[in-house]
């Protein structure tokens, strides 16, 4: 029967899906007479203008009503069709619902274009999530590190400013000192005891804003060579009775409470470091505090002269070398502070 057309014929001949023909068929079912209702089932020759015609209409934006319209005036419409047209309440076929149902093929096309550029964009979109989440890892990956080198410089800051005092000496200090008795003549002289090593005594009196006054005594070893500690190799009285400060990373000057001067500041670090051997030295525009431990481990603070940007003269611990080796800024302002709670 090659006069006759199945849904498929239909939406092969309009370019449309054969849901489209099924969709004209409920709208218009007096313009599209069916032929035979077997399967499939089989339309008249004349359903495929119809069908032309109301994809053209549709195409244009009409609405079922004006299509209708323009049908009634180039086709018969079957009067069964008619009268249920006629006898259906006006809420049956609702405009919305028809405009819906008539998309065109163009329509269709746009939507899914879209819809796949909107699937794209959410894998994108999923793809930089995951690229976000490595970073994030790695960014903990290096703060775990940084913490862990934290750790270890608080442990060489508590190591250095809790070092204990050496056994020997403790057990000297433990021991009651031994009674000479009288020597006879006759008995032996005894064996020459070395001299114990002289400490060198500077006392620093300092005066605080309300008129008190606090004395710092600094103690220093006396070295077997008189060339390593030359005579008179010490900061001026105004330079150690300065307020002492350090700079933070922003470059801002940050003291310690009452403006704790250097004497005071050399004091704490000195306080029970017995068997420690210290020295100043100059070098250009610093003075050089050197702390030497019985294990020969050095420490050496490095304190210049300066004025705050509000004027005020202070003394700035500005570098701090372990064993020769320059530290790190972080390392010079935890050592501040450690000392600083020790005031």
């Amino acid at each position: 029967m090659a006069d006759t057309y199945t849904h498929k014929d239909l939406a092969v001949l309009c370019g449309v899906s054969e849901t489209t023909i099924k969709s004209y068929r409920r709208k218009f079912p007096g313009f599209i007479p069916v032929l035979t209702r077997g399967k499939p089932i089989r339309f008249r020759p004349e359903a495929g203008e119809v069908c032309l015609k109301i994809r053209d209409c549709f195409a244009k934006g009409l609405s079922v009503n004006e299509t209708h319209k323009i049908l009634k005036e180039h086709f018969k419409e079957e009067p069964s069709a008619r009268q249920r047209r006629a006898s259906a309440p006006a809420s049956a076929a609702p405009a919305p619902t028809g405009t819906t149902a008539g998309v065109s093929e163009e329509y269709l096309e746009r939507f899914f274009t879209t819809a796949g550029q909107m699937m794209q964009g959410m894998a994108g979109l999923a793809t930089a999530q995951a690229k976000a989440e490595q970073r994030l890892r790695r960014v903990e990956s290096a703060l775990e590190k940084l913490l862990e080198v934290e750790a270890e410089n608080r442990a060489l800051f508590a190591r250095f400013l809790d070092r204990p005092a050496p056994q020997g000496s403790a057990a000297q200090a433990a021991e009651p000192a031994p009674e000479f008795e009288p020597a006879s003549e006759f008995a032996p002289e005894p064996e020459p005891r070395p001299e114990p090593r002289l400490r060198a005594r500077r006392i620093v009196n300092v005066r605080g804003p309300e008129g008190d006054v606090a004395s710092y005594a600094l103690e220093q070893e006396a070295e077997a060579e008189p060339e390593d500690f030359p005579e008179g190799e010490h900061p001026s009285d105004a330079f150690l009775t300065t307020p002492i400060v350090i700079r933070n990373e922003h470059g801002e000057f940050l003291g310690v409470p009452g403006r704790l001067p250097l004497a005071g500041f050399i004091a704490i670090l000195v306080r029970g470091a017995d068997g420690t051997s210290v020295r100043w030295t100059r070098r250009d525009d610093a003075w050089i505090f050197t702390m030497t431990a019985p294990d020969n481990e050095t420490h050496d603070l490095y304190f210049v002269s300066t004025t705050t940007p509000r004027g005020n003269l202070v003394v700035l611990l500005e570098r701090l070398d372990v064993n020769n080796l320059r530290t790190s800024p972080q390392f010079l302002q935890e050592f501040f502070r450690q000392v600083k709670d020790k005031a």
